[in-house]
Protein backbone atom coordinates (compact mmCIF):
# COMPACT_ATOMS: atom_id res chain seq x y z
CA UNK A 1 0.00 0.00 0.00
CA UNK A 2 2.63 2.65 1.02
CA UNK A 3 3.66 2.10 -2.56
CA UNK A 4 0.98 3.31 -4.48
CA UNK A 5 0.34 6.29 -2.08
CA UNK A 6 3.86 7.58 -2.84
CA UNK A 7 3.71 6.95 -5.60
CA UNK A 8 0.59 8.76 -6.15
CA UNK A 9 3.03 12.07 -5.57
CA UNK A 10 6.31 10.77 -6.29
CA UNK A 11 5.80 8.89 -9.28
CA UNK A 12 6.60 12.01 -11.24
CA UNK A 13 10.14 11.30 -10.84
CA UNK A 14 10.03 8.15 -13.03
CA UNK A 15 7.35 8.34 -15.40
CA UNK A 16 5.80 10.71 -17.96
CA UNK A 17 3.77 13.81 -17.36
CA UNK A 18 0.44 12.60 -19.11
CA UNK A 19 0.73 9.35 -16.94
CA UNK A 20 1.33 10.69 -13.24
CA UNK A 21 -1.53 13.31 -14.03
CA UNK A 22 -4.05 10.36 -14.95
CA UNK A 23 -2.78 8.07 -11.90
CA UNK A 24 -3.75 11.05 -9.71
CA UNK A 25 -7.03 12.59 -11.25
CA UNK A 26 -8.06 8.42 -10.09
CA UNK A 27 -5.87 7.82 -6.86
CA UNK A 28 -9.19 6.28 -5.59
CA UNK A 29 -9.73 3.62 -8.08
CA UNK A 30 -6.35 2.71 -8.48
CA UNK A 31 -5.55 2.17 -4.16
CA UNK A 32 -9.02 0.24 -4.46
CA UNK A 33 -7.82 -1.35 -6.71
CA UNK A 34 -4.79 -2.51 -5.47
CA UNK A 35 -6.14 -3.53 -2.21
CA UNK A 36 -8.29 -5.91 -4.19
CA UNK A 37 -5.36 -7.03 -5.81
CA UNK A 38 -3.39 -7.59 -2.84
CA UNK A 39 -5.98 -9.34 -0.28
CA UNK A 40 -9.40 -9.19 -1.83
CA UNK A 41 -10.81 -6.64 -0.22
CA UNK A 42 -14.55 -7.62 0.61
CA UNK A 43 -17.55 -4.95 -0.70
CA UNK A 44 -18.15 -4.51 3.38
CA UNK A 45 -14.09 -3.58 4.03
CA UNK A 46 -14.48 -1.59 0.36
CA UNK A 47 -17.58 0.60 1.89
CA UNK A 48 -15.55 1.18 4.78
CA UNK A 49 -12.24 2.28 3.23
CA UNK A 50 -14.06 4.45 1.34
CA UNK A 51 -14.00 7.64 3.89
CA UNK A 52 -11.49 7.31 5.16
CA UNK A 53 -10.07 7.27 1.59
CA UNK A 54 -11.85 10.30 0.55
CA UNK A 55 -10.66 11.96 3.52
CA UNK A 56 -7.13 11.08 2.99
CA UNK A 57 -6.88 12.46 -0.65
CA UNK A 58 -8.59 15.47 -0.07
CA UNK A 59 -6.06 16.23 2.95
CA UNK A 60 -3.50 15.36 0.40
CA UNK A 61 -4.58 17.77 -2.14
CA UNK A 62 -4.83 20.26 0.48
CA UNK A 63 -1.64 19.31 2.26
CA UNK A 64 0.81 17.32 0.40
CA UNK A 65 0.50 18.36 -3.13
CA UNK A 66 1.41 21.91 -2.54
CA UNK A 67 4.81 20.27 -1.32
CA UNK A 68 5.15 17.86 -4.29
CA UNK A 69 4.86 21.51 -7.13
CA UNK A 70 7.12 23.23 -4.53
CA UNK A 71 9.59 20.81 -4.88
CA UNK A 72 8.89 20.76 -8.43
CA UNK A 73 9.98 24.66 -8.54
CA UNK A 74 13.30 23.81 -6.78
CA UNK A 75 13.86 20.67 -9.49
CA UNK A 76 13.57 23.21 -12.31
CA UNK A 77 15.45 25.50 -10.86
CA UNK A 78 17.99 23.65 -10.32
CA UNK A 79 17.55 22.17 -13.79
CA UNK A 80 18.08 25.77 -15.36
CA UNK A 81 21.17 26.10 -12.93
CA UNK A 82 24.41 26.18 -15.60
CA UNK A 83 27.13 27.51 -12.94
CA UNK A 84 27.87 24.45 -11.50
CA UNK A 85 26.27 25.05 -8.22
CA UNK A 86 25.65 22.25 -6.08
CA UNK A 87 21.80 21.85 -5.64
CA UNK A 88 21.21 17.77 -5.81
CA UNK A 89 21.75 17.65 -1.90
CA UNK A 90 18.58 19.87 -1.51
CA UNK A 91 16.18 17.87 -3.69
CA UNK A 92 17.60 14.46 -2.56
CA UNK A 93 16.85 15.34 1.15
CA UNK A 94 13.42 16.73 -0.17
CA UNK A 95 12.34 13.76 -1.95
CA UNK A 96 12.95 12.00 1.29
CA UNK A 97 11.12 14.63 3.35
CA UNK A 98 8.06 13.97 0.61
CA UNK A 99 8.35 10.42 1.44
CA UNK A 100 8.11 10.42 5.10
CA UNK A 101 4.82 12.55 4.92
CA UNK A 102 3.41 10.24 2.45
CA UNK A 103 4.83 7.12 4.18
CA UNK A 104 3.11 8.25 7.19
CA UNK A 105 -0.25 8.43 5.59
CA UNK A 106 -0.04 5.13 3.61
CA UNK A 107 0.31 3.78 7.30
CA UNK A 108 -3.17 5.71 8.60
CA UNK A 109 -4.92 3.82 5.57
CA UNK A 110 -3.38 0.78 5.58
CA UNK A 111 -3.68 0.14 9.19
CA UNK A 112 -7.36 -0.07 9.50
CA UNK A 113 -7.47 -2.38 6.75
CA UNK A 114 -4.98 -4.85 7.39
CA UNK A 115 -6.28 -5.21 10.90
CA UNK A 116 -9.32 -6.33 9.99
CA UNK A 117 -8.09 -9.11 7.62
CA UNK A 118 -9.78 -12.59 7.72
CA UNK A 119 -7.63 -15.87 7.58
CA UNK A 120 -7.63 -16.28 3.97
CA UNK A 121 -7.16 -12.57 3.16
CA UNK A 122 -4.03 -12.81 5.09
CA UNK A 123 -3.10 -15.95 3.33
CA UNK A 124 -3.46 -13.93 0.01
CA UNK A 125 -1.30 -11.18 1.18
CA UNK A 126 1.75 -13.79 2.47
CA UNK A 127 1.44 -15.32 -1.09
CA UNK A 128 1.40 -11.81 -2.86
CA UNK A 129 4.59 -10.11 -1.27
CA UNK A 130 6.12 -13.64 -1.63
CA UNK A 131 5.47 -13.63 -5.47
CA UNK A 132 6.90 -9.94 -6.04
CA UNK A 133 9.64 -10.83 -3.29
CA UNK A 134 10.74 -13.68 -6.51
CA UNK A 135 10.02 -11.20 -8.98
CA UNK A 136 12.34 -8.75 -7.77
CA UNK A 137 14.75 -11.02 -7.13
CA UNK A 138 15.10 -11.80 -10.96
CA UNK A 139 15.39 -8.92 -11.58
CA UNK A 140 17.46 -7.16 -9.34
CA UNK A 141 20.21 -10.44 -8.14
CA UNK A 142 21.39 -11.60 -11.45
CA UNK A 143 23.42 -14.39 -10.24
CA UNK A 144 26.33 -13.23 -12.82
CA UNK A 145 28.28 -10.10 -11.42
CA UNK A 146 28.71 -8.79 -15.07
CA UNK A 147 25.25 -9.04 -16.28
CA UNK A 148 24.03 -7.86 -12.94
CA UNK A 149 26.29 -4.48 -13.22
CA UNK A 150 25.63 -3.80 -16.79
CA UNK A 151 21.37 -4.43 -16.21
CA UNK A 152 21.62 -2.20 -13.13
CA UNK A 153 23.89 0.45 -15.23
CA UNK A 154 20.98 0.40 -18.00
CA UNK A 155 18.20 1.09 -15.31
CA UNK A 156 20.01 4.22 -14.33
CA UNK A 157 20.77 5.82 -17.73
CA UNK A 158 17.15 4.53 -19.15
CA UNK A 159 15.72 6.38 -15.50
CA UNK A 160 18.13 9.90 -16.25
CA UNK A 161 16.70 9.72 -20.14
CA UNK A 162 13.71 9.64 -19.46
CA UNK A 163 14.05 13.54 -18.32
CA UNK A 164 17.04 14.18 -20.31
CA UNK A 165 17.33 12.49 -24.01
CA UNK A 166 19.78 10.70 -24.59
CA UNK A 167 23.29 10.83 -22.73
CA UNK A 168 26.68 11.36 -24.69
CA UNK A 169 29.78 9.18 -24.41
CA UNK A 170 31.22 11.40 -21.81
CA UNK A 171 27.89 11.54 -19.93
CA UNK A 172 27.25 7.74 -19.78
CA UNK A 173 31.43 7.90 -18.37
CA UNK A 174 30.08 9.95 -15.28
CA UNK A 175 27.09 7.14 -15.06
CA UNK A 176 29.50 4.20 -14.77
CA UNK A 177 31.74 6.00 -12.99
CA UNK A 178 29.60 6.66 -9.86
CA UNK A 179 28.17 3.02 -9.91
CA UNK A 180 31.34 2.19 -9.09
CA UNK A 181 31.04 3.96 -6.18
CA UNK A 182 27.61 3.79 -5.02
CA UNK A 183 27.05 0.65 -2.99
CA UNK A 184 24.69 -2.17 -4.76
CA UNK A 185 21.64 -1.60 -2.01
CA UNK A 186 19.57 -4.46 -3.87
CA UNK A 187 20.35 -7.30 -1.59
CA UNK A 188 20.23 -5.61 2.22
CA UNK A 189 16.88 -4.08 0.30
CA UNK A 190 15.31 -7.36 -0.75
CA UNK A 191 16.37 -8.64 2.85
CA UNK A 192 14.74 -6.13 4.58
CA UNK A 193 11.70 -6.10 3.03
CA UNK A 194 11.20 -9.54 3.02
CA UNK A 195 12.20 -9.75 7.27
CA UNK A 196 9.60 -6.80 7.53
CA UNK A 197 6.77 -8.47 5.41
CA UNK A 198 6.98 -11.93 7.17
CA UNK A 199 7.23 -10.20 10.86
CA UNK A 200 3.84 -8.30 9.32
CA UNK A 201 2.17 -11.34 8.23
CA UNK A 202 3.19 -13.17 11.43
CA UNK A 203 1.43 -10.39 13.55
CA UNK A 204 -1.59 -10.65 11.30
CA UNK A 205 -1.80 -14.58 11.56
CA UNK A 206 -1.64 -13.95 15.70
CA UNK A 207 -4.73 -11.44 15.12
CA UNK A 208 -3.04 -8.48 16.72
CA UNK A 209 -5.22 -5.34 17.23
CA UNK A 210 -5.08 -1.86 15.15
CA UNK A 211 -2.96 0.13 17.58
CA UNK A 212 -0.17 -2.80 17.11
CA UNK A 213 -0.37 -2.97 13.33
CA UNK A 214 -0.30 0.77 13.13
CA UNK A 215 2.94 0.71 15.23
CA UNK A 216 4.80 -1.87 13.07
CA UNK A 217 4.10 -0.06 9.70
CA UNK A 218 5.16 2.98 11.56
CA UNK A 219 8.22 1.48 12.66
CA UNK A 220 8.69 -0.24 8.95
CA UNK A 221 7.47 2.67 6.36
CA UNK A 222 8.40 5.68 8.44
CA UNK A 223 11.43 5.10 11.09
CA UNK A 224 13.04 2.14 8.78
CA UNK A 225 13.36 0.10 12.05
CA UNK A 226 14.90 -3.11 11.56
CA UNK A 227 17.84 -2.05 9.36
CA UNK A 228 21.41 -3.54 10.24
CA UNK A 229 24.21 -0.94 11.01
CA UNK A 230 25.96 -1.55 7.81
CA UNK A 231 22.82 -1.30 5.44
CA UNK A 232 22.42 1.87 6.82
CA UNK A 233 26.19 3.11 6.29
CA UNK A 234 26.28 1.77 3.05
CA UNK A 235 22.65 3.75 2.14
CA UNK A 236 24.41 6.89 3.20
CA UNK A 237 27.64 6.00 1.05
CA UNK A 238 25.09 5.46 -1.55
CA UNK A 239 23.14 8.95 -1.17
CA UNK A 240 26.56 11.31 -0.89
CA UNK A 241 27.49 9.38 -4.23
CA UNK A 242 24.60 9.99 -5.74
CA UNK A 243 24.51 13.75 -5.01
CA UNK A 244 27.81 14.03 -6.92
CA UNK A 245 26.73 11.86 -9.48
CA UNK A 246 23.48 14.43 -10.21
CA UNK A 247 25.50 17.81 -9.50
CA UNK A 248 28.50 16.13 -12.27
CA UNK A 249 25.63 16.03 -14.48
CA UNK A 250 24.17 19.06 -14.26
CA UNK A 251 26.68 20.80 -15.86
CA UNK A 252 27.28 18.67 -18.33
CA UNK A 253 23.87 19.26 -19.92
CA UNK A 254 23.39 20.02 -23.52
CA UNK A 255 21.34 23.19 -24.12
CA UNK A 256 18.85 20.57 -25.76
CA UNK A 257 18.84 18.51 -22.59
CA UNK A 258 18.03 21.05 -20.28
CA UNK A 259 15.11 22.12 -22.37
CA UNK A 260 13.87 18.85 -22.43
CA UNK A 261 14.26 18.70 -18.70
CA UNK A 262 13.28 22.10 -17.90
CA UNK A 263 9.70 21.21 -20.14
CA UNK A 264 9.38 17.55 -18.30
CA UNK A 265 8.96 18.94 -15.05
CA UNK A 266 7.32 22.27 -16.37
CA UNK A 267 4.68 20.21 -18.05
CA UNK A 268 4.41 17.56 -14.93
CA UNK A 269 4.07 21.04 -12.68
CA UNK A 270 1.61 22.50 -14.37
CA UNK A 271 -0.70 18.94 -14.79
CA UNK A 272 -0.73 18.74 -10.44
CA UNK A 273 -1.52 22.41 -10.24
CA UNK A 274 -4.43 21.92 -11.60
CA UNK A 275 -5.66 19.55 -8.38
CA UNK A 276 -4.50 22.21 -6.13
CA UNK A 277 -7.33 24.24 -4.50
CA UNK A 278 -7.14 28.06 -6.08
CA UNK A 279 -7.25 29.12 -2.45
CA UNK A 280 -4.19 27.58 -1.53
CA UNK A 281 -1.39 29.78 -1.14
CA UNK A 282 2.67 29.08 -1.98
CA UNK A 283 3.80 26.14 0.16
CA UNK A 284 6.95 25.84 1.40
CA UNK A 285 8.74 22.79 2.25
CA UNK A 286 9.14 21.67 5.68
CA UNK A 287 12.95 22.95 6.77
CA UNK A 288 15.66 20.90 5.34
CA UNK A 289 19.40 22.02 5.96
CA UNK A 290 20.79 21.03 2.75
CA UNK A 291 17.95 23.46 1.10
CA UNK A 292 18.75 26.34 3.25
CA UNK A 293 21.82 27.91 1.25
CA UNK A 294 19.60 28.73 -1.08
CA UNK A 295 21.21 26.89 -3.99
CA UNK A 296 18.83 26.09 -5.65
Amino acid sequence: MVRVLSSAALILLATACSRTELAYRHADRLIEYYAWQTVAISSSQRRELRPLLESMLQRHREQELPLVITYLDLAERFARNTDGSAGAACLVDGAGQLYLRHARLAVELSAPLLAQLDDDQTRKLAAYTARRQRDAVEVYLDPDPERRQKSRQQRFVERIERWTGALDDNQLRLVHDALERIPDLSAPWLAYRSQQTAGLVDMLEAGKDLAAVQAYLDGWWVQRDGRSAEYRQRWRTATAEFVQLMNGLAVTLSDNQRTTLVTRLSELREDLAAFVPDRRQAASLPLVPSCASGAV
